[in-house]
């Protein structure tokens, strides 16, 4: 399909920023939270992403199913070029024998690994949302327009359709949430790695958190139930404890303030260990209340930059 163009402070609508744009690099991103009629629950991740770094664009796929029963973390990732290079329509992305589909008021995802199947429609309880600054975000540098995403979400999916895992096929229920963000921010520029937090909580609402603690910048957005957003700028983020995979260090339990919003303070607590996912580490954490009382579920994503001046050549390792 055509790219279009970039350009910071405009865009266009929900269904044209699905697809291509020029120079920059952009990603699918979707996640959530599937469970059995017996009670058990996974957490799953599907990313398609355009990495364009120097001029070179490079097209990676990444799936991942987490066992929360086990703490079973299963991940595959393919580099797609050549006749595997993915597929980009107005309404479908394709790669690495998965699809993504916008379909209605919702999507539909087919997913495929050697060690499990993902098949389920995600139909929107509430309506997109533009993110952080009516739609952009400023990658942690201040004033300069390349350092900079557009970045829009379904934050609140209900999800049905069925799992196989091993030798059997079992029927799921759940909610997700989609990402579509990109832009000509520079990855091998530190100053753009980030700390993401997705919140949903089990009252039917949702906060996005986009922080750059090298740089104290950040930035996100308050869901409401009735689907109407507001920018939230306004939070502290405070790392409780620190992890190392792959000799990075990373942030693992977090304290958070958000002044005037809900009940203003949450732990974020890892529920299973978290994992390197090619160039940055992902885990799935409990959002618990100032009683301690689980409220919903967080799912995180952190890149290196934040708290390391250098990235070894084992990031390029997973675990």
């Amino acid at each position: 399909m055509k790219a279009r163009n970039y350009k910071f402070g405009t865009h266009g609508s929900f269904a044209e920023e699905w697809g291509l744009h020029r120079r920059c690099s952009e990603w699918w991103y979707t996640t959530g939270m599937l469970n059995t009629e017996n009670g058990d629950s996974y957490g799953f991740q599907y990313t398609l992403v355009k990495n364009r770094v120097f001029g070179i664009e490079m097209w990676l796929a990444m799936e991942a199913l987490t066992d929360l029963q086990t703490g079973r973390h299963y991940y595959s990732q393919t580099f797609c070029h050549g006749k595997t290079k993915p597929l980009v329509t107005p309404h479908t992305v394709r790669a690495n024998g998965s699809t993504l589909t916008r379909s209605g008021s919702g999507f539909d995802l087919d997913l495929h690994t050697k060690d499990y199947g993902i098949r389920v429609r995600m139909e929107a309880n509430k309506p997109p949302v533009w993110h952080c600054d009516n739609g952009f975000l400023r990658m942690g540098v201040p004033d300069q327009d390349r350092e900079t995403t557009f970045y829009y979400s379904y934050t609140n999916l209900a999800l049905k359709g069925q799992l196989s895992l091993g030798n059997k096929t079992i029927p799921v229920t759940g909610k997700g949430w989609f990402d579509k963000q990109g832009g000509p921010f520079r990855v091998t520029n530190l100053a753009t790695h980030w700390e993401w937090f997705s919140f949903r909580f089990f009252d039917e609402e949702e906060i996005m958190l986009f922080s750059f603690p090298q740089s104290h910048a950040a930035d996100g957005t308050y869901i409401h139930a009735d689907g109407t957003s507001s920018r939230l700028n306004h939070y502290t983020i405070e790392p409780l404890d620190f992890t190392t995979a792959n000799a990075i260090r990373f942030s693992c339990k977090w304290k958070v303030h958000m002044p005037g919003i809900k009940e203003e303070d949450y732990t974020i607590v890892p529920l299973v260990d978290g994992q390197i996912n090619l160039a940055y580490f992902e885990l799935l954490a409990g959002v618990y209340d100032r009683n301690g009382i689980l409220c919903g579920y967080c799912f995180v994503e952190l890149l290196p930059g934040v708290y390391n001046k250098k990235i070894p050549i084992a990031l390029t390792k997973t675990v």
